[in-house]
């Protein structure tokens, strides 16, 4: 058993995942205490020898979807194999600082709550996000973001029974599955703590799922709408 699951999802974008994943060999946290657990959604792309890679590095495990199922599939196949307490989400294009599981795992120990019914909302959490950096291609700082006012799906870290207790995530969004998940999570009660402290760091490229307009656009009303 492992103290967090880092999932990672990954479609047509092998070429970034091996900095992802040097950035979760830099963590300070102890390696023995996560797992990073990688769902590969491109049938016609093998993963296996980057992972190969890391082995010996980290407790890594890949899963390989037979078809293309979309995103919010694919994070449900790891939520369902996961065996952390906590569980983040790190998109295979973007990587993070050293810090990044120490700090947001020591918050969620730190500020527990032990239910969504909390009595000291001032206090007690079931996830923790964090500010972020958007880097270039070749990981140059763009500009500095503040999660609670440009909130970003990845990044940030959940209990496992929250997420459990929300339903994972909705595969009827193959966009703003991100956004779903925190619209219903707030519903349920749950609280969700933001450190301003850049410590997830987001790459722009041409690839970027969310330069799709018309499909954000489309899911934004859904998102409206519920």
């Amino acid at each position: 058993m492992f103290k967090i699951t880092v999932g990672i999802c990954c479609y047509k974008q092998g070429e970034w995942l091996h900095r992802c994943l040097r950035s979760l060999c830099d963590q300070t946290i102890d390696k023995s205490t996560f797992e990073v657990v990688i769902v590969n959604d491109d049938p016609t792309e093998r993963l296996d020898c980057i992972c190969d890679t890391f082995k010996e590095h980290l407790n890594i495990r890949i899963i390989n979807n037979a078809s293309n199922i979309g995103l919010p599939g694919s994070l449900n196949k790891i939520l369902k194999s996961a065996l952390g307490k906590y569980f983040v989400r790190v998109d295979c294009d973007d990587y993070v600082s050293s810090d990044f599981l120490y700090m947001l795992s020591t918050f969620l120990d730190q500020n527990l709550a032990a239910s969504p019914k909390a009595d000291n909302i001032d206090t007690d959490y079931q996830a923790v996000a964090c500010d972020y950096f958007k880097v270039s291609k070749t990981g140059s700082v763009i500009s500095r973001h503040n999660w609670e006012r440009d909130p970003v799906a990845c990044g940030i870290m959940f209990t496992y029974e929250s997420l459990c207790n929300v339903g994972f995530y909705d595969e009827n969004f193959k966009m703003r599955e991100g956004h779903n998940l925190l619209q219903r999570y707030k519903d349920e009660g749950y609280t969700l703590y933001n450190l301003p402290v850049p410590l997830y760091k987001y790459r722009i490229h041409d690839t970027n799922r969310t330069h799709n307009a018309i499909e954000v656009e489309k899911y934004d009303k859904k998102l409206i709408k519920g």
